[in-house]
């Protein structure tokens, strides 16, 4: 009896498993969450008033934290000091060891009256440097950029527009497809982040804070303390703070910041292992206390740590299975590789005109190559996160 109970579960579980690992399950999970994700950008660009703009009033403070990139330090700086916002201080926070970063900083401080510059305290960590910043700052509102950031002139203006109502304005950040490399990591970015994250604030509630392009009423860093400077990444560490505290956060996808992609395929990977392992890093710490079920931020590092390891296993065969499923369903192969690429290239359109990217390439025919390595970099990562193994900073290469 036990034997062919067994066997009837064998039975029903085998074609269940088949759908779950079918391709074609795949190609329509896809299109449908890129499809809503794309909708829900659609929706929240018709709810966000690009003309909603705060030329002046309370004091902010952009902080611009550098360290051993002097190169692209003027693309954050001039770009903000020909801000719009009146009432706007810009301070470079460097390392004091970077005598580089030091004397460019000076020269930009000189240029620009709003500019000035201060050397980093508890130096170490980009979060020791944001926090010995925001400690000697008396502005209201605290907004941080990385060094090569190249924020809009209406950046300030419309974040500040939006704090009349919430604690924090996030504005949209996204690398600029200058070559196949930073093209690949353009559509990586709308497929595997920026899409699905529209999705997920939806059914999740959670909004990332993070730590560059943001605007932070002063308030928030006294309800929920400064950046953890043990983290590999802060910023998601500090995000998870911000919505336990039930903070009100404003994304904003008008007037975004571009910033440099990585330009080698070493810089690619080595970016996002550190990514991912934070990532990782932070999720786990949530998720140690079974009682904070109730907890959305708790629930979202939970599916976080699964998702990331399935996501990864499934991503890291995606030419393979594409390859042999195309050998069999050819015509729905197609079909599905031809709306996933219908929304990518739809999202590029709007981004052309929201974001003023110019003209169009062909990386996106290598969005499945891409794929293939971010789940290779996923599975690498969970194994040595397994495993005990610890992963540093790892600064790419920046082009002036």
């Amino acid at each position: 009896m036990a034997d062919f109970l067994a066997i009837v579960v064998i039975g029903h579980a085998l074609p269940l498993l088949g759908a779950v690992f079918d391709t074609r399950v795949w190609l329509v999970v896809a299109f449908a969450a890129l499809a809503i994700s794309l909708l829900l950008y659609l929706s929240s660009l018709l709810r966000e008033d690009p003309d909603a703009l705060v030329h002046s009033g309370r004091s902010v403070e952009a902080l611009v934290p550098v360290h051993d990139e002097p190169e692209v330090l003027h693309r954050s700086v001039e770009r903000l000091a020909a801000s719009t916002y009146e009432d706007l201080t810009v301070t470079i926070v460097c390392e004091p060891d970077d005598h580089s970063a030091i004397e460019r900083a000076g020269d930009l401080a000189a240029d620009y009256e709003c500019v000035n510059y201060i050397q980093n305290r508890r130096s170490g960590s980009k979060a020791g440097a944001l926090n010995d910043a925001i400690e000697r700052s008396d502005a209201d509102v605290i907004a941080m950029f990385d060094a090569d950031q190249e924020p809009h002139p209406e950046l300030i203006a419309h974040g500040m527009a939006a704090l009349r109502e919430h604690d924090i304005a996030r504005v949209r950040s996204l690398p600029r497809p200058t070559g196949l490399i930073e093209s690949l990591a353009y559509y990586e970015y709308l497929l595997l982040f920026f899409l699905p994250q529209k999705l997920a604030r939806s059914l999740l509630g959670l909004r990332i804070v993070g730590s560059r392009s943001v605007l932070i009423e002063r308030s928030v860093f006294d309800e929920v303390g400064r950046f953890d400077e043990g983290a590999l990444t802060e910023d998601m560490d500090f995000t998870h703070r911000c919505h336990q505290a039930n903070l009100s956060i404003r994304e904003l996808s008008y007037y975004p910041c571009f910033e440099e992609a990585a330009h080698t395929l070493r810089d690619w990977w080595g970016q996002r292992v550190r990514w991912i392992t934070g990532h990782l890093s932070i999720c786990h710490g949530h998720v140690h206390d079974w009682r904070n079920l109730s907890d959305p931020a708790y629930l979202s590092s939970l599916l976080s740590l699964v998702g990331t390891f399935v996501a990864g296993i499934v991503l890291s065969v995606t030419v393979p299975k594409l390859i042999l499923a195309s050998l069999s369903y050819p015509s729905v192969v197609a079909a599905g590789l031809a709306g996933i690429y219908g929304i990518v290239l739809t999202t590029r359109v709007i981004d052309n005109y929201t974001a003023g990217i110019d003209g169009f390439d062909l990386a996106w025919l290598l969005i499945p190559v891409s794929l293939t390595l971010y789940g290779l970099v996923v599975v690498q990562v969970v194994v040595s996160y397994a495993l005990g193994r610890e992963v540093t900073w790892y600064q790419v290469e920046k082009h002036g």
